[in-house]
């Protein structure tokens, strides 16, 4: 009877001790590091009204499309500027004659800017202009986002999205979004912020469906997604938020508005898990370590 009841304590010492191991085990798959931003540099304010910018992978250079003053007047002196890593500017205008450079994309070697009613491509090579997209009724066009085989667009005033495939711009989706801007393109659909009703959702192509997933983002502009399936998203005003992919519940990671520093069209580092960030008026590019 007492080994009985040996082996009984024993056999109960050893579950108790595994199941010890199993719920530590548990809690720390459980535990997630909050997200935060921790500043790393910012470039010399030569980057005059930036709104956008676009990490390019293969050239390991940051291009940034600087409006120059006035977002939606045909000026004529928009230009694009390119930096590197650590923020250095290596060629202030290295492309200009621009209006108002806004959104960027790269497909198949070639740069494709928006300036306000017409998307521009630009052999990244020889720096010229060798395609216009021309779009009638004063649409604002604002983002682009590339896919393997298309280029999608903006339209803030139009509320609207285009595609360029081969060699031509086609009105795709429109809907009351309330000056839709910012665009993401992933096999899901397209991700898109508006920033006059402060909402960030995603369209689906083949359904021709809008669907909101979050709402209060601020002036919703850039979008960036992480490895992880989450979502960064600025407000031009100023702010930076991190938005759970799950639960599509938001986190503030960033807010600049006291500050009068706003944060456009961003892009994202994923080798050194950098967030860049266009201050507008501020007149520079600034850079921060996500941690997550």
């Amino acid at each position: 009877m007492r080994k009985f009841t040996f082996y009984v304590f024993m056999i109960l010492a050893v579950w108790a001790c595994n199941n010890e191991k199993k719920n530590k085990v548990n809690n720390i798959s459980k535990t997630s590091v909050e997200p935060t931003l921790e500043f790393l540099w910012e470039t010399d304010t030569l980057l005059t009204t930036c709104e956008s910018v676009l990490y390019d992978k293969a050239s390991q250079i940051i291009y940034v499309a600087n409006v120059n003053n006035e977002p939606w007047n045909k000026d004529g002196n928009g230009f694009i500027s390119t930096l590197n890593t650590k923020g250095e500017i290596i060629d202030l205008k290295w492309k200009d004659g621009l209006s108002g450079p806004k959104g960027m994309g790269i497909l198949n070697g070639k740069l494709y800017v928006n300036d306000i009613d017409e998307v521009v491509e630009i052999d990244t090579t020889s720096k010229q202009i060798i395609n216009t997209f021309y779009v009638e009724g004063a649409p604002q066009l604002n983002d682009i986002t590339i896919s393997s085989e298309a280029v999608y667009v903006s339209g803030s005033n139009s509320d609207a999205i285009y595609k360029i495939q081969n060699g031509s711009i086609n009105l795709i989706a429109n809907d009351s979004l309330g000056r839709l801007n910012g665009l993401l393109y992933q096999k899901e659909g397209i991700y898109f912020a508006a920033s006059r009703s402060h909402t960030f959702g995603v369209y689906n192509e083949m359904e021709n469906t809008f669907k909101i997933l979050t709402e209060e983002i601020g002036h919703g502009d850039g979008i960036v997604r992480l490895e992880n399936g989450d979502f960064i998203v600025s407000s031009w005003s100023g702010e930076i938020f991190y938005i759970n992919s799950n639960d599509w519940t938001k986190t503030q990671l960033l807010d600049t508005r006291e500050q009068k520093i706003n944060a456009a069209d961003i892009d994202f580092i994923v080798a050194t898990k950098t967030l860049l960030v266009p201050t507008f008026f501020n007149n520079s590019v600034r850079a921060y370590k996500l941690n997550y």
